[in-house]
């Protein structure tokens, strides 16, 4: 029997397959330097995911459970140790972060199906723009690159990205997503997802997403909009 974590990344390189982590290598042009490493890109690539799966655990610990369940699907080679800690984050910046977000377009698509509860509106797919925001570790490169909240006494404790996504509203799942520093604005990140909605598809948004740019960006699209309006409009 499978433990809970083996079935988790299970379904990661399930979600996520070899193949689609390679070609955005590729396109990333970050190849392995040298043959027989531990950790080539492709295994750093589904160590990065585990990360995300498992947010409270180490180094090591991630690399216990991803690597012992990559060995099932072809991607580790059982006789090796589990990579330390340092090899992981070396192997991190070799990677870059390019590789991830090519990865998320490859593999990201609908997932909702006919009889997907809430997914629906008269036979459209029923989609939500919305925005989120994520801390991120309290670094030197990631304050100058994404800010913090707030200032003085009030400032947030890490730095902290705005992230913004068009998401399936039956099943959560994303289909696009914008990045930025804290002083983003959602509305501004929005126009890089709006332009993925599709015909047939039915988009709602809050108020704080309106303007006639972004509408019209939406509405060239084909879909269906429903939208908050703005008080006054």
């Amino acid at each position: 029997m499978m433990s809970p974590d083996q079935v988790s990344v299970g379904v990661l390189v399930t979600a996520v397959p070899r193949d689609a982590v390679d070609e955005a290598v590729e396109v990333c042009g970050v190849g392995e330097r040298r043959k027989g490493g531990k950790l080539p890109p492709h295994v750093t690539s589904y160590l990065t995911l585990g990360m995300c799966l498992f947010p409270d655990d180490d180094y090591a610990e991630v690399a216990a459970k991803v690597t012992g369940s990559l060995d099932r699907f072809g991607c580790w080679d059982a006789a090796w140790a589990p990579p330390s800690a340092s090899g992981i984050t070396q192997a991190r910046k070799r990677l870059g972060r390019a590789v991830m977000a090519e990865v998320f377009e490859r593999v990201a698509g609908q997932v909702a199906t006919p009889s997907t509860r809430g997914a629906w509106l008269r036979g459209r797919l029923l989609l939500a723009v919305d925005g989120f925001e994520v801390d991120v570790p309290d670094t030197e490169d990631n304050a100058a690159e994404f800010d913090y909240a707030g200032s003085g006494e009030k400032r947030s404790a890490f730095p902290k990205i705005r992230v913004v996504a068009l998401a399936e509203c039956g099943t959560h799942a994303f289909r696009a997503a914008e990045v930025g520093g804290w002083a983003a604005g959602e509305r501004t990140l929005a126009r890089g997802v709006l332009m993925r909605l599709r015909r047939d598809e039915v988009l709602t948004a809050d108020r704080g997403f309106y303007s006639f740019d972004n509408w019209g960006l939406a509405a060239g699209t084909g879909g269906d909009l429903i939208w908050r309006a703005p008080t006054g409009l």
